[in-house]
């Protein structure tokens, strides 16, 4: 029996070796994980990104519907077209303008403004 422990025991070079390469081993393996997940999340994030883009100029598209739906509403009740238009710009002016303010008060928050004046140098 010791010469069968003999024959199948390494020397300690070669231990050194086995383990060696077995690290490498799982290096290789954990790296080829890495990519195939980093593969997935790029793929998941572009897919995001198309329907996201989809979804926004749809919904621009439905917007610009319902204003052309209010402008043809004014023209039928006897107003004229500058008129009418003139109704749409304002919608859209006072809804752009909502919305900037909106942006505005979401900056301010605290933590937000803390990093802006971090990334600005003001720590």
């Amino acid at each position: 029996m010791d010469r069968q422990e003999a024959e199948g025991a390494l020397s300690p070079g070669q231990s050194v070796f086995e383990i060696l390469g077995s690290v490498r081993a799982l290096v290789a393996d954990e790296a080829d994980l890495l990519a195939a997940e980093a593969n997935v999340a790029v793929r998941t994030l572009v897919a995001c990104v198309i329907v996201a883009v989809a979804a926004a100029v749809l919904g621009v598209l439905g917007i610009a519907a319902l204003l052309a739906m209010v402008a043809m509403q004014i023209v039928e009740n006897g107003y004229s077209w500058p008129v009418a238009l003139g109704c749409v710009f304002l919608t859209c002016a006072l809804g752009s303008a909502a919305l900037v303010f909106t942006l505005r008060g979401l900056t301010l928050h605290e933590l937000f403004a803390a990093s802006r004046g971090e990334l600005r140098g003001k720590a």
